[in-house]
């Protein structure tokens, strides 16, 4: 499968197992395979989707 995880810029872990992306305004939700919907106001620095990952500038 295609999930990723999701990092802050300081290395944490925000979230597991991401399935979906939405970029609305500087609000930034991501779903996993469950569905479990988390949000945050930042916005996306990059995606690495060979490496399954994305980085995120917290604001």
């Amino acid at each position: 499968m295609c999930e990723s995880k999701v990092f802050s810029t300081r290395g944490e872990l925000f979230m597991e197992d991401v399935v979906r992306i939405r970029v609305e305004g500087d609000v930034v939700k991501f779903w996993d395979v469950l569905g479990s919907l988390k949000e945050i106001k930042g916005k996306i620095l990059e995606l690495d989707l060979i490496a399954h990952k994305a980085i995120v500038e917290v604001f």
